[in-house]
């Protein structure tokens, strides 16, 4: 498929931006700040502050993921390196752009993690109203597949706090609102939810953990299939 180059164009010269930088021999994926610069569609360069970098470890046979906010929504690009040129600046090639249906379809990864759904008002000042834990059945960047012992109120929003398996960080906050319910039945719940409300941080953490687990998978699959 050929990009179209006025993704690209819309984006400023020297407009801050995040990479998810694919490195060898590890299923991790390494999020870096970086400067968007000298963009002539479909090539573009990203510089990165001294030392920053790490060359000798870049795997450049895998695609990298740019994540562009433009005030609003985020742009995602899904790039290949073509030319590392010294410690601080890579030459990329655009393959293409990831909107936002695609990002939560390319990203959704079948991954369980402790999820607590709560109401966002209760009687007390930060109380919630209702709390419920459950696990997640599947996530990406824009929403959540999450099952529960019983279905949880029927609020128009809720907060979620989801906790990432692989890391040692503070569970992620979101706002976010039921987009459908599924009973089972032993009695248990399935609720896809939509994240409305959540840090870009924190969306960028858990596309970076969609990503490890995607190549995790990847590489079962490869190994599977090469007996």
């Amino acid at each position: 498929m050929t990009p179209d180059p006025a993704i690209l164009q819309a984006i400023a010269d020297g407009k801050p931006v995040r990479i998810f930088l694919p490195l060898q021999n590890t299923l991790e994926r390494l999020r870096l700040n970086c400067l968007c610069r000298d963009i002539a569609p479909p090539r573009f360069s990203l510089v990165f502050s001294p030392g920053l970098l790490p060359v000798k470890e870049i795997d450049r046979q895998q695609p990298a993921i740019v994540s562009v906010d433009m005030g609003g929504p985020t742009l995602s690009l899904e790039a290949l390196i073509e030319e590392i040129d010294g410690p601080q600046v890579l030459k990329m090639f655009l393959q293409k752009s990831i909107n936002h249906q695609q990002l939560r379809e390319f990203f959704r990864i079948d991954a369980v993690t402790e999820v607590v759904a709560s109401g966002l008002r209760g009687a007390l000042p930060g109380e919630p109203t209702w709390s419920m834990p459950g696990e997640s059945l599947d996530m990406s960047g824009s929403g959540i597949l999450v099952l529960f012992a019983q279905c949880p109120p029927d609020d128009k929003q809720i907060q979620l706090s989801i906790s990432l398996p692989l890391t040692d960080e503070q569970p992620i906050l979101a706002i976010a609102h039921t987009v459908r319910v599924k009973h089972q039945d032993d009695g248990r719940c399935e609720v896809a939810y939509h994240f409305d409300d959540i840090a870009m941080e924190d969306r960028d953490k858990i596309i970076g953990h969609c990503l490890i687990l995607q190549r995790k998978m990847l590489r079962l699959k490869v190994q599977v299939s090469g007996r």
